[in-house]
């Protein structure tokens, strides 16, 4: 059908009815009023946190969540962060959620703590010495009770190491009194190895660990999801069905999510007004369940570029790997193709290193029948097809906005 204008496109796209009664149930920061299957861990952190809103309540509380991607680590960590806000007559709390992935140094986390007790302080202008100093300050002077939840922690303390961690848990001790507490959610306990021995000791009794999901668990909570998101009837029992045993495979709920969100957009696509288990199939072909959108979106541009010019050479060599040099020439047209001033080798090399602590690809150094020993780049268990349609999306969008900026 042709329009007029793009203006008319756009608005025959608004009028077209839709299986989605509220798309926002399925987004990543959704915190659903009921967490099916996490009843008994979100008890358990009640038991360990009881006592934080009593006067009395002196010892730092300090606990470690883990469980693998998908298991609800972070869901059930903002869930229960809205029940302490709940609590009646709670005075001067504060919780205060913080992904290390995006905020990836220990300067952006006391800086966003910081501007949570005073939003009139700047972002930028003072040293780390000057915003802890600035920390304990505001910790004194407006004595609030504050709960620091650290997501992906483990990621940070193998960015910058584990100085950080003694210095946040060390905060409490330089106020009068304790007002700090902290959730530390992280894939499992590893990271504790990189800790000295006073300060892994302090978290070895304070551990919730969750598993994957099953099969079963899963349908349990597509079902809910559902309930909320599409219209009644709208969506199949085939299709709860086929989303539960794909994402029982791996036991991850947000991959189930990203399946029923993508099936309910292919169905609005073909203009059904029902959910079939084909649905589930095309949008399968589209999402993996190994590389998240989230995090693509948290990348800077040139990350970005870097990764879209490993994608491009795979593609056109058919190759597992392709060395680093072959993706610094690629990312140097892509950059050419974008109008953007190409970044040192130094910087490439940087780029190449964090997209592979973030398991978005994999690097090897080259063995037998290479000249030379050279870094090889590969994305492993993943159409490079399926990663391109959506970075390229995501590559656009942030040109556009460094434009509009």
């Amino acid at each position: 059908m042709m329009y007029s204008s793009d203006e008319d496109h756009f608005n025959s796209l608004i009028k077209k009815p839709s299986v989605f009664k509220n798309t926002s149930c399925l987004s990543v920061n959704f915190i659903p009023p009921h967490l099916p299957h996490r009843e008994e861990e979100l008890r358990t952190l009640a038991k360990y946190f009881k006592t934080i809103f009593s006067e009395s309540d002196a010892p730092l509380r300090k606990v470690i969540l883990t469980g693998p991607t998908g298991s609800g680590k972070t869901t059930l960590v903002k869930r229960f962060g809205q029940m302490l806000e709940n609590v009646p007559k709670r005075q001067k709390f504060l919780f205060v959620y913080i992904n290390c992935r995006i905020y990836k140094s220990p300067y952006l986390i006391i800086s966003t703590l910081v501007r949570q007790l005073d939003k009139a302080i700047p972002p930028r202008g003072y040293s780390f010495e000057e915003l802890q100093s600035l920390l304990i300050h505001l910790l004194e002077l407006h004595s609030p009770k504050i709960m620091l939840a650290l997501d992906e922690v483990d990621y940070l303390i193998s960015r910058v190491g584990s100085d950080f961690l003694y210095v946040l848990l060390r905060i409490s001790e330089m106020t009068t009194s304790q007002w700090l507490s902290y959730i530390f959610i992280a894939r499992n306990l590893n990271f504790l190895h990189e800790l000295d021995e006073s300060t892994r000791s302090s978290f070895r009794s304070n551990h919730v660990s969750l598993d994957k999901y099953s099969e079963s668990r899963l349908r349990d909570i597509i079902r809910s999801r559902t309930e909320m998101a599409f219209y009644e009837g709208a969506i199949t029992t085939g299709a709860i069905d086929l989303v539960a045993d794909i994402a029982g495979k791996s036991g991850d709920a947000r991959y189930a999510i990203e399946l029923i969100w993508g099936a309910g957009q292919c169905a609005d696509d073909e203009c059904s007004p029902i959910v079939y288990p084909d649905n589930v199939r095309t949008a399968k072909a589209l999402i993996h369940p190994e590389v998240r959108r989230e995090i693509i979106l948290t990348l800077s541009f040139h990350q970005q570029l870097v990764l879209l010019s490993i994608i491009r050479k795979l593609k056109h060599t058919k190759n597992a790997y392709v060395s680093k040099g072959d993706v610094i020439s690629s990312y140097c047209l892509i950059c050419e193709e974008y109008g953007e001033e190409p970044r040192k080798q130094t910087q490439i090399w940087s780029y190449i290193k964090e997209l592979s602590k973030q398991d978005i690809i994999h690097t090897k150094l080259s063995g037998e029948g290479m000249r030379g020993k050279t870094t090889l780049v590969s994305i492993p268990d993943i159409s490079v097809e399926v990663i391109e349609k959506f970075l390229v999306k995501a590559i656009n969008n942030q040109k556009k906005m460094m434009k509009e900026n």
